[in-house]
């Protein structure tokens, strides 16, 4: 190994342990609530050395992001790929959400209960960045929803429009169990399915028009 390579290597593995701390201290004091300072000490660097790596918290909390949500997109897409129908994506689509959520717990807290934090507070290459990535996640499911749509497989909304129903439904039952689970007499899983069960209820109303295109297609 060459003096650059090893450089390179230990240069790689300090971002990452100072990561590791931002990542615990967002968790368990809300990103708000953490400062350089604090980052500094879980980490045992000093404050000076901190910004030899990173800029800023911000900047921390988008390589935190982007740890979890490239992989989950890949996740995503190879979930639904084998689906045969749009509702089958939709189920396996959920399915891979509950699997990340009980493997990667920290990155559900960061994204969906702490991001409106931060967001605000980044300057505009960093959230044009962040942005991007939850995009890209979200195209994953407005992607098939459009394809099924023309098919006649389900009802003939705006693929966004689709999307934003479904993440509004099922990040929102997260959330209220987040905050208020305790007072739930059923699980989470219990209200997801309900939640689930009432989206595709909806979108599997498929209008007099789509039907005929689908009986069309059937006779040829």
């Amino acid at each position: 190994m060459t003096r650059r390579s090893r450089m390179a290597q230990e240069r790689q593995a300090r971002m990452e342990l100072i990561l590791a701390s931002a990542e615990k201290l967002f968790v368990e004091k809300g990103y708000t609530g953490t400062s350089i300072n604090d980052i500094a000490a879980e980490a045992d660097f000093s404050r000076t050395s901190i910004y030899q790596y990173f800029s800023s918290k911000e900047e921390m909390y988008l390589h935190i992001m982007e740890k979890y949500t490239d992989p989950l997109t890949e996740r995503l897409k190879k979930a639904t790929e084998d689906a045969p129908t749009v509702p089958d994506k939709i189920r396996a689509f959920l399915d891979e959400l509950r699997k990340m959520k009980r493997e990667k717990s920290n990155f559900f807290e960061l994204y969906f209960i702490q991001r409106h934090q931060v967001e605000p507070r980044l300057p505009d290459e960093l959230r044009t960045q962040l942005n991007e990535k939850r995009r890209r996640l979200e195209n994953v499911f407005r992607e098939f929803y459009r394809e099924g749509a023309e098919k006649g497989e389900v009802r003939a909304l705006r693929f966004k429009d689709a999307s934003n129903l479904f993440f509004a439904q099922i990040m929102g039952m997260m959330l209220l169990h987040e905050y208020y689970g305790s007072e739930f007499d059923v699980s989470l899983d219990e209200h997801l399915d309900m939640s689930l069960q009432l989206y595709l209820e909806f979108v599997e109303k498929v209008d007099g028009q789509q039907e005929r295109l689908r009986a069309g297609a059937g006779a040829a």
